[in-house]
Parts: C-alpha cells; sequence; structure tokens
C-alpha cells in the first residue's frame, strides 16, 4: 500500500477554497502536514477547520494582492505552493449568450488566475520546493458544444501554465496543470441540467472532489527533482 503523501512543513496558498475542489485540496493538505491558507468570496477573516481563511473575489487585483500578503504574513512570511483554483463555469452558446456572463468567466478564470500568480509569486520561498499550480480542465483541451467562453478561458489557463514552466526553470519553481474531466461538483450539476449544452452525458461516474485533490497532492510531494508538469484525469468510463 503507498504511503500517504507528506507536505509537513510546506506553506500553501489555495484560492476558491471554500467548496469544490480547492475546499478538498485545502482539507487534504492540512491532514499531510501541511499550513494552508484558503482564499474565497465566500471566505469569513478567520482560521476554520485549521485553514487560515481570508475573504477575496479574484476578480479584484487589490483584493488579490492584499490577501496574498495578508495570507502569507499568516503563514509565517512565505509561501511554498500557489494553487490557482478559483474558478468560475459558465455554459451556453457563444451566439446566445450575454456579453456580460463572459466578462465574469474570463475575469475569474483567466486574470484571477495571473492575479494570484503574479502576487503569489512575490511571497514565494527564496528556496526549498516550490510549486504553481494551475487548475485548468479537460475543456482546456477540447472545447465542447455550450462551453464555448469556458473552454476558452481553460485554453488560457494551459498556456499560462507552458508558459510559467519555461519562464521559472531556471529558477527551480515547479509547475503543474491540472487538467480534470467531469468532477462532481455544484458545476456539474448545472452543465447536466443545461439546455441543449450537449456537454456532459451521465453513463458514468463523474470524479470527486476528493480524487482532485489526490492528484494535485501526489505532485506536490514529489521530491525536489520530479517535477509533474500535467495532470489529466477523468472518470472511467468517460471517452471525450
Amino acid at each position: 500500500m503507498a504511503a500517504e503523501p507528506s507536505l509537513k512543513g510546506r506553506r500553501i496558498l489555495v484560492t476558491g477554497a471554500s467548496a469544490g475542489i480547492g475546499e478538498a485540496i485545502a482539507h487534504q493538505a492540512v491532514d499531510a502536514g501541511a499550513t494552508v491558507a484558503g482564499l474565497s468570496r465566500r471566505m469569513p477573516d478567520k482560521e476554520r477547520h485549521g485553514i487560515h481563511s481570508f475573504s477575496c473575489d479574484v476578480r479584484d487585483e487589490d483584493q488579490v494582492q492584499e490577501a496574498v500578503d495578508r495570507a502569507a504574513d499568516a503563514l509565517g512570511g512565505h509561501l511554498d505552493a500557489i494553487i490557482a483554483n478559483a474558478g468560475y463555469g459558465l455554459y451556453g452558446h457563444i451566439t446566445k449568450g450575454r456579453p456580460k456572463d463572459w466578462h465574469d468567466v474570463v475575469e475569474t478564470n483567466v486574470m484571477g488566475v495571473l492575479y494570484t500568480i503574479y502576487y503569489g509569486y512575490r511571497r514565494l520561498a527564496p528556496d526549498g520546493i516550490r510549486d504553481i499550480m494551475l487548475m485548468s480542465s479537460i475543456s482546456g483541451r477540447t472545447a465542447r458544444l455550450g462551453a464555448g467562453v469556458y473552454a476558452a478561458t481553460k485554453f488560457a489557463v494551459g498556456a499560462i501554465g507552458e508558459s510559467l514552466r519555461v519562464e521559472l526553470a531556471e529558477q527551480h519553481i515547479r509547475v503543474t496543470l491540472v487538467e480534470p474531466a467531469t468532477v462532481d461538483t455544484p458545476f456539474y450539476e448545472v452543465a447536466v441540467r443545461h439546455e441543449g449544452a450537449g456537454v456532459i452525458p451521465r453513463n458514468f461516474d463523474p470524479l470527486t472532489a476528493a480524487d482532485v485533490a489526490q492528484a494535485c497532492l501526489f505532485a506536490l510531494a514529489q521530491p525536489a527533482n520530479v517535477t509533474v508538469n500535467e495532470i489529466t484525469m477523468r472518470p472511467n468510463g468517460q471517452a471525450t
């Protein structure tokens, strides 16, 4: 039986930590010995369940800068890992959509990731194992009917991740892109209900948030000389 991953002593920042994958990552990281700061629009500014929580809308650059600095200070002054997980799901045909909705998803999924990385990078520890992890989606590889704008943002996250990997290689900062397919989260329920989306069938059991979190911890727990550049995972039975 494989040993549980150990993150003892690691200081980890997770955005979108109030629910779904982000919440699962935060809790599993604490269980693995890390100290964790979680950012979310719905999180009160207090410590709960062993997680330092800070309210933050990642669409707002000033909020991100302030929250990242407060989080790093709460964890002792530096971060060892940044997990840019916060995301906004949107389904709908491009020709029938609302431009305001496009702004929300682009600002969250693209600008929110960039703000998190920009300000988080400045609080990374000067040495040791350091990670930047970006939560993308299988939609960042294949655009599906009814998910064009969402997929566009996840393609962008993939480009950001690959650019960062090259940019930070000489600094030995590891960059991991995570691309789960169908995950049983509130976003999944929206997807299967969306009229005409044709995106997600119900002929398999979706991944759980805990499944994805376990994969993320696997990457974070690798020795210093190992980088897991990409994690692509699907439910057993999902073909695309």
